[in-house]
């Protein structure tokens, strides 16, 4: 991949966090980090400028030019990407126009794309996905994202709603999808799980054992419909894959419909860590 004559600017708009990077195409060259600001919709707006603001001086210094600002926030889009149409973590994001409200607030050519498909993009391109053409990510975090890689881009669908698999149903009696039975399994905070499970905390194993169960399936049967080369999965729990992936992958490899082509498919973590979000956000632009 060649270094672009001009930057980019990617930034990651999470619930409790926004982070920003200034990329030249290959490899970051600085980044930031501030809180995620919940009362209103101007103070995200005054926040996201402030938190690129260092980044565009340091382009300054490099002597380079920005290309344009690209943000990767959690939701559904609309087709045309100019709006946010359910976000899950900032409500009051819902039916804005937040590419269009920043790009007015910094001067600069700015595009909105989902968080996770940033993730899977970067990681596709530079990350663990590389070698591959046909990849199906999953972010695990404050919720679970996904998104399909197929023919050198991201398969958005019709109307721009593909790759929601975080919203698959799992549970037909309670009609529960994956993010509502991940929640109600690690009780909302799965960090404090996984240390009990460090400690050898019955509970807190039985509780890996049981996600591991659900996220082996539902890699089954997203496997069954597009079969892909390679899973890759990234977000907040990464760091504990330990605790749930080998199973996961286990479970997933008995249900898919050929154990010849179950051999095939590899579940890969993440490369990029907590910078993917906002890389493939600095991509969009």
């Amino acid at each position: 991949m060649k270094i672009n004559n001009k930057l980019t600017i990617g930034i990651d708009l999470g619930g409790t966090k926004m982070s920003a990077v200034l990329f030249d195409g290959e490899k970051v060259l600085d980044e930031n980090l501030l809180a995620t600001p919940k009362n209103n919709l101007e103070n995200i707006i005054i926040m996201m400028a402030v938190l690129i603001e260092p980044l565009i001086k340091r382009a300054a210094e490099f002597k380079r030019n920005i290309k344009g600002v690209g943000i990767g926030a959690a939701g559904v889009m609309d087709i045309e990407r100019k709006k946010i149409l359910n976000s899950p973590n900032l409500k009051i994001l819902n039916n804005v126009k937040l590419a269009e409200k920043l790009e007015e607030k910094i001067k600069l050519k700015t595009k909105l794309e989902n968080d996770a498909k940033c993730f899977i993009m970067a990681e596709c391109k530079l990350g663990a996905g590389k070698k591959y053409k046909n990849i199906y990510g999953l972010t695990i975090g404050t919720g679970i994202g996904g998104g399909w890689f197929i023919n050198n881009e991201i398969y958005k669908g019709s109307h721009g709603g593909a790759g929601e698999v975080g919203h698959m149903i799992m549970d037909s009696k309670d009609l529960n999808d994956l993010e509502d039975l991940f929640h109600n399994i690690m009780k909302r905070d799965p960090i404090k799980i996984a240390q009990r499970a460090y400690s050898l905390d019955r509970s807190a194993l039985r509780i890996y054992e049981e996600f591991s169960k659900i996220l082996g399936l539902a890699l089954a049967n997203i496997a069954n419909i597009i079969d892909p080369e390679v899973f890759i999965i990234g977000g907040g729990v990464i760091n504990s894959a330990d605790l749930f992936l080998p199973r996961a992958e286990e479970i997933m490899k008995k249900n898919i419909q050929s154990s010849e082509i179950s051999k095939k498919i590899k579940i890969l973590k993440s490369k990029l860590d907590k910078n993917a979000g906002a890389i493939g956000a600095a991509m969009i632009v």
